[in-house]
């Protein structure tokens, strides 16, 4: 089993961010793509890819502003601005949707 090293995901991270984001293909001069996981692995150079792999490497693209986002055979990628301008609900249509609950009632906790 080949380590992935850290300057191999750096570049892959700068690569996909930089180079892919930023190229012009399908009708758009750059922005959000998604990419296979035969491609993920080729990018890294593995026969197979493992959850801890692809977590450093989200972590790194986070880093550069490029969301990877894990969909088991294909891989989202778009950039974190984009994201953050999605619309978010307004406090009244949420609450609608998941009500506010009594403190009593808050006390089971959420597991990792």
């Amino acid at each position: 089993m080949t380590a992935i090293t850290e300057q191999k995901l750096e570049h892959v991270a700068r690569v996909l961010w930089e180079g892919v984001y930023e190229a012009d293909f399908r009708g758009k001069e750059r922005g959000r793509f998604a990419i296979t996981r035969t491609q993920l692995k080729q990018a890294l150079g593995v026969e197979k890819l493992r959850a801890a792999t692809i977590e450093r490497l989200q972590d790194r693209a986070l880093e550069r502003g490029l969301i990877i986002i894990d969909l088991d055979d294909i891989f989202p990628c778009i950039e974190t601005r984009v994201v953050r301008a999605y619309r978010k609900p307004p406090r009244q249509i949420y609450d609608e949707f998941f009500p506010v609950e009594d403190e009593d009632d808050m006390g089971v906790e959420d597991e990792d």
